[in-house]
């Protein structure tokens, strides 16, 4: 953050980002905007402005079509998770589509056969994915109705031509979604600001690691973003623009992802699926696959599983021999007592103990408190008072 910022502009932040009306916020960060020393320095700080600015105009535009009545049935959720399948024309979503599922989707030659959302169920041991295939991305970029269902989603299947330039047409899709305020990548940090009456300047309380900065690095550029008496929490690597970013509220939304690089079976450039992965980097998983002769196919419930970070739990009665047939689903890290909210909002008021079996278990039936972080495929018997 700048530190030549005025006395007038500090004030007029003060005032944006108190303000929770977006059409007022709108006004007041224009008057910020209005109010920034126009120079180099101050360059990337008028972006994100612009930048907030634009989201917020959007959001007020996403509101008055709401207001005039429902356009288009929203797609319900089936499953464990609605995934969605993205990609170019003519790069197999379809086929694959109707391989993986109960689906039965048009399949033709020309390009952009498919011109709605097309769901279908796919099973992996025992839960149910929606996987459901959008049109075709165009040189235009995301239509608004995918941009929306894609905010909506639990994840991506971003599908690319292996036979073609795959990598190339990753990075333009990679591109779209960044443009649509979208990322595949996980974030590092998490960034709360909180008000405290009785302290002057910013305290920052960091319980992550600060990458290329200092505690007083980032009290100088709180203190320049005209923010005082505030406790800042960060958890997680962040860099000082990270951080800006998070005070500034410019997030991007994470959105799982897996890329299914197609046609393996044609494949014709053994470095193409190098290409491919370097374009993906570490944080976007990438699996060969053929949706005609059924290569890979049976690697991506795994993989799903694994990029949405979630795990099955069952349940068992007290006294009861088995358990329950239907897992809960939830997300890894999760603890006894975030089961038993699931399970039932007096449960865990009741809770006395609670017994696992499986993977996160010391021993079979190990008895365990409610703060036990719970892994995939245990079985849970939980007591009550």
């Amino acid at each position: 953050m700048p530190a030549n910022l005025t006395a007038e502009a500090k004030a007029k932040w003060e005032r944006a980002i108190a303000i929770k009306d977006p059409e007022e916020k709108i006004k007041a960060l224009q008057e910020f905007l209005s109010a920034i020393p126009k120079h180099k320095g101050n360059e990337r700080l008028r972006d994100q402005v612009k930048r907030k600015i634009a989201a917020l105009k959007a959001e007020l535009e996403e509101r008055k079509e709401r207001r005039k009545g429902p356009s288009k049935p929203v797609l319900e959720k089936e499953g464990a998770a609605q995934i969605l399948i993205i990609g170019p024309t003519n790069v197999g979503k379809s086929l694959l589509l109707s391989a993986l599922t109960n689906a039965r989707p048009e399949i033709a030659s020309h390009p952009f056969t498919t011109r709605s959302p097309t769901p279908g169920v796919m099973r992996f041991e025992d839960i149910r994915f929606q996987l459901v295939e959008m049109p075709a991305l165009t040189e235009g970029g995301l239509e608004p109705e995918a941009i929306d269902m894609i905010r909506r989603a639990d994840g991506l299947m971003i599908m690319v031509d292996l036979s073609g330039d795959a990598a190339k047409d990753l990075e333009w899709i990679l591109g779209e979604l960044d443009a649509a305020g979208i990322s595949p990548i996980p974030p590092r940090t998490s960034v709360e600001v909180e008000r405290a009456k009785g302290i002057g300047e910013p305290r920052i309380i960091a319980s992550g690691r600060l990458v290329g900065c200092t505690i007083e690095d980032v009290k100088k550029m709180v203190l320049g973003l005209g923010l005082r008496g505030v406790i800042v929490r960060i958890q997680g690597d962040a860099s000082l623009e990270e951080i800006e970013d998070a005070l500034l509220s410019i997030r991007k939304i994470y959105k799982p992802c897996l890329v299914l690089a197609n046609k393996s079976d044609l494949e014709g450039d053994p470095e193409k699926f190098a290409r491919l992965k370097e374009v993906a980097g570490d944080g976007i998983p990438v699996l060969k696959v053929s949706a005609s002769t059924g290569e890979g196919l049976g690697l991506i419930g795994s993989e799903l599983l694994r990029a949405l970070g979630i795990i099955r739990v069952y349940t068992k009665e007290p006294n009861e021999r088995e358990p329950s047939g239907e897992p809960f689903i939830l997300k890894a890290g999760s603890s006894v007592a975030d089961l038993a909210k699931r399970i039932h909002s007096s449960l865990l008021e009741n809770y006395k103990y609670a017994r696992v079996w499986g993977p996160s278990s010391k021993y079979p039936g190990e008895r365990v408190g409610p703060s036990h972080i719970l892994m995939d495929r245990d079985v849970v018997e939980i007591r009550t008072k």
